[in-house]
């Protein structure tokens, strides 16, 4: 049998007053399987997430409790692949296709070569296309191949690119191939920043497309106070100027304004002092 875990709706929760996007994640982490090849030569498929018990909206201090399938806990504790898979890589990650390729591309990192050829049904495996999916290449290059390229180059310790390899007009095979990023390069540190920014925004960003952001706001020294008081009656003393400063930066990534920016910040500051409790 598999043991019960919980965890906390605030932590997951954030400043949303709503639990509808962790329902949302729940629900998308519940329909992604994993498939995965044991000793014996069989394959074994089987949810990612368990079973879950949410409280409701209206319980502040209400608790997710979850679990893992039995046949799932053999599989994460002796893959080599998820040993070396950074989970806020893996959650960043908007996409299957990019989560199938940053997983293909882990099974491979430390190889001596660093690329292949393979077809385009290989490719499509890779990248967990569904059978009868994405059939033509220019619907398998758009829909999957270069958003999932974009997406591990911008969020994982990984480099790779996918080129066609063409017969006249047709293309027959790719060329995969990748490499580890130079530990503290410019690449790196920019695909860390971006896995610990806020998720507003995210999209645009790793596409390369415009996306409009809110001002950069700003509140009265009283106003910055009452964030300090607030997060002081929770148990933590913050240094409220650093703590306005991290504030301004999160809340300008957002594709909106906050509607009430004193409240937001009081929120934001009780949420910093619970995690430093």
């Amino acid at each position: 049998p598999t043991a019960d875990f919980e965890i906390p709706l605030r932590e997951l929760r954030g400043l949303h007053d709503s639990n509808d996007r962790i329902r949302a994640s729940l629900r998308k982490l519940q329909t992604t399987l994993i498939a995965a090849r044991l000793p014996n030569g069989k394959t074994r498929t089987v949810q990612l997430l368990g079973g879950c018990d949410i409280d409701d909206d209206e319980r502040t201090d209400g608790l997710l409790k979850y679990d893992f399938h039995r046949k799932l806990v053999p599989l994460l504790r002796h893959s080599e692949i998820y040993a070396r898979m950074e989970m806020k890589v893996l959650t960043a990650m908007s996409s299957k296709y990019s989560l199938a390729l940053y997983e293909a591309l882990s099974l491979r990192i430390n190889l001596r070569r660093s690329s292949e050829d393979i077809t385009l049904e290989t490719l499509r495996n890779w990248l967990s296309v569904e059978e009868g999916k994405l059939a033509t290449w220019n619907t398998l290059r758009q829909k999957a191949i270069e958003p999932a390229v974009k997406e591990v180059n911008a969020l994982s310790p990984f480099e790779v690119s996918i080129e066609p390899i063409k017969r006249g007009r047709k293309v027959e095979r790719v060329r995969v191939t990748w490499a580890k990023k130079e530990p503290f390069s410019p690449s790196e540190q920019a695909a860390a920043r971006e896995v610990n920014r806020a998720r507003t925004g995210r999209k645009a960003r790793v596409s390369g497309t415009v996306e409009t952001v809110a001002d950069r706001p700003t509140l009265t020294d009283d106003e910055i106070q009452k964030g300090y008081e607030a997060a002081a009656q929770v148990g933590a003393r913050l240094d409220k100027h650093a703590a306005y400063s991290d504030w301004q930066n999160m809340v300008s990534s957002f594709a909106e304004p906050v509607k009430n920016p004193v409240a937001h910040f009081i929120a934001f500051c009780k949420e910093r002092a619970r995690s430093l409790e």
